[in-house]
C-alpha cells in the first residue's frame, strides 16, 4: 500500500509527529486486515484504499484497534441510499420523509460508506463521513448509541455525561432560533451530537474549542489526542 503518499495526501493527518505516523500506518495495515472491505460498484486503487484506512484508524491512534470490535465489514457504496421513512415530531404528530443516508452503522452490524462522500474527506473541512460512522461505532461499544462510549482509564463518566449534555441542550436552543454554531444535525440525538462534534474535533478543532471547550477536553481525554496542535492558522 502506497501509505506514505496516502498521508501525504491528507491534510489532518499532516501534522503528527513521524512515530504517531507510522502507528497509523501500521493501524490501518492492520484494519484492512482484519475488516472485509466490500466495494458495490465501486472501485478503490490501492491509495484510495489506503487513504480511507488511516481516516479510520485516526479515532484509535491512541486507544487501539480492538476498540473497532462492534463490526466486522465495511461496505462501500456509490451514492447515498434514499429512503421513505416515518417519523414522528415531539407533539406525537407522524408524518412521511424521505431521508438521504450517505452512511450507516448498526450495533454488531456493517458499516456503510457512500464513496460519493467519501472521495473529498481528510482536509479541515469539519466534515468526515467515516469518522462521524466510526464514532458511533465507539459509542455502541457501550450498548445503545446514546452519546456515552465506555471511558478510558481515568475518565469521569459524569463529568462526561455533564459536559455534553450541556453543550447538546445549548445546541438544540440555538437549532431552533436557526443560530446553530456547528451543524444543526447534532442537535437531533446524543449519539448525532457525539458523531458530529467529533468529527469536528478532528477537522475542524478551532471550531470545536471555540464553540464548546468543555467537549473538545472530553474528546481530547477520550481519544488521547489534541487536533487543535495540528491544524494550520489558516485551516
Amino acid at each position: 500500500m502506497p501509505w506514505n503518499e496516502a498521508l501525504n495526501g491528507l491534510p489532518i493527518l499532516q501534522g503528527l509527529e513521524a512515530p504517531e505516523q507510522q502507528t497509523l500506518c501500521e493501524l490501518a495495515q492492520a484494519l484492512l486486515a482484519r475488516k472485509t472491505l466490500t466495494q458495490l460498484g465501486v472501485s478503490l486503487s490501492p491509495l484510495q484504499q489506503a487513504s480511507l484506512a488511516l481516516q479510520a484508524v485516526l479515532p484509535v491512534l491512541h486507544l487501539g484497534l480492538d476498540w473497532y470490535a462492534g463490526f466486522h465489514e465495511i461496505i462501500l457504496i456509490p451514492e447515498p441510499v434514499t429512503r421513505h421513512e416515518t417519523v414522528q415530531d415531539e407533539y406525537g404528530l407522524v408524518s412521511e420523509v424521505i431521508e438521504e443516508h450517505a452512511g450507516e452503522s448498526w450495533q454488531q452490524g456493517p458499516l456503510v460508506l457512500a464513496w460519493s462522500e467519501l472521495a473529498d474527506d481528510g482536509g479541515w473541512s469539519g466534515y468526515n463521513l467515516i469518522i462521524h460512522e466510526l464514532a458511533h461505532k465507539l459509542d455502541m461499544l457501550g450498548g445503545e448509541a446514546d452519546g456515552v462510549p465506555p471511558m478510558r482509564p481515568g475518565m469521569n463518566m459524569s463529568e462526561w455525561r455533564r459536559d455534553l449534555q450541556v453543550a447538546f441542550d445549548d445546541l438544540r436552543v440555538r437549532a431552533e432560533r436557526h443560530e446553530a454554531p456547528i451543524d444543526p444535525y447534532a442537535a437531533t440525538h446524543p449519539a448525532e451530537f457525539l458523531a458530529v462534534t467529533t468529527e469536528l474535533f478532528f477537522t475542524a478543532p478551532r471550531l470545536l474549542h471555540i464553540t464548546y471547550p468543555a467537549v473538545y477536553c472530553q474528546l481530547a481525554q477520550f481519544f488521547g489526542q489534541s487536533p487543535l496542535e495540528r491544524q494550520p492558522q489558516d485551516g
